[in-house]
C-alpha cells in the first residue's frame, strides 16, 4: 500500500516552502500516484466481494480490468481520448458513447470540485460485438492539488478503474432494463439512451432465447 492520505497531505503542505526542490515535488507526485493506485485496488477488491452484488445485476466472472492514472494539468476535454479509447475496449456503438459521456461527466465534475479529494463509483450494463452482456463497474478518483509548489507541475491526479464482468441477466426483465439504462446513462441525451435500450433489449432477448 502507498502512503496514507494524511501523510501525503502533510507532504504537500511542506512543498510550498521548498518550491525549487525538484526531488520533493517528484516524491510527492509519486506518493499521490500510489495513493490513487491504492484506491483502485480497494475498489477492485470490493467488486470481487460477492456481498457487493446484493442490489446490482449479479456477475458470473470478472473478465477484464482497466486502470488509468495520470498526474495532469489537462482539462476534461484533454482526457477524453484516453477515456474514449478505454471504453471502446469494453463496448461499442451507442453503449460506448453513453459510457464515455458518463465517464467524462463524472471526471469533469470531480476536477471542478473545491475539495481536495473526490471519488465516484457506479455500474452499467454493456454488450460486446458478439452480443454478450456484461456489467461494467466504474470508479473515478481525483486529488486536486492546492500547493503552489505542485500546481506548477500538475494540478490533479486523475484515476479511473473499469471492471468488466459477465452478467447474469436471467432475472432482468424489461422494466429493470429500462430503469437501469436511465440511471446508468443519465448524462446522455434521450435519443442515445433509446438507442442503448434497443441494443441491450435485443441482446437480452437473444441471451434468454438463443
Amino acid at each position: 500500500m502507498g502512503a496514507a492520505v494524511s501523510v501525503v497531505q502533510d507532504q504537500v503542505k511542506q512543498i510550498d516552502g521548498a518550491k525549487e526542490k525538484e526531488g520533493e515535488v517528484k516524491e510527492a507526485l509519486e506518493n499521490m500516484r500510489q495513493m490513487a493506485q491504492d484506491q483502485l485496488e480497494m475498489f477492485s477488491a470490493r467488486i470481487r466481494n460477492k456481498d457487493h452484488d446484493a442490489h446490482l445485476i449479479p456477475i458470473s466472472k470478472i473478465l477484464n480490468i482497466f486502470e488509468y492514472i495520470q498526474c495532469t494539468t489537462f482539462s476534461k476535454n484533454n482526457i477524453r481520448p484516453a477515456i474514449k479509447e478505454a471504453v471502446s475496449d469494453f463496448s461499442h456503438g451507442p453503449v460506448a458513447d453513453g459510457l464515455a459521456n458518463l465517464a467524462l461527466s463524472i471526471i469533469g465534475r470531480l476536477l471542478g470540485e473545491s475539495s481536495i479529494i473526490e471519488a465516484d463509483s457506479g455500474s452499467a450494463i454493456s454488450i460486446d460485438p458478439l452480443g454478450g452482456i456484461s456489467r461494467l463497474d466504474t470508479f473515478f478518483f481525483v486529488y486536486n492539488f492546492s500547493s503552489e509548489g505542485l500546481i506548477k507541475t500538475a494540478k490533479s491526479v486523475v484515476a479511473c478503474c473499469i471492471v468488466m464482468s459477465s452478467a447474469d441477466v436471467s432475472q432482468v426483465d424489461d422494466k429493470t432494463l429500462r430503469v437501469s439504462i436511465d440511471q446508468c446513462f443519465e448524462t446522455s441525451e434521450l435519443e442515445l439512451r433509446k438507442a442503448i435500450y434497443g441494443e441491450l433489449r435485443k441482446a437480452l432477448s437473444n441471451s434468454k432465447d438463443p
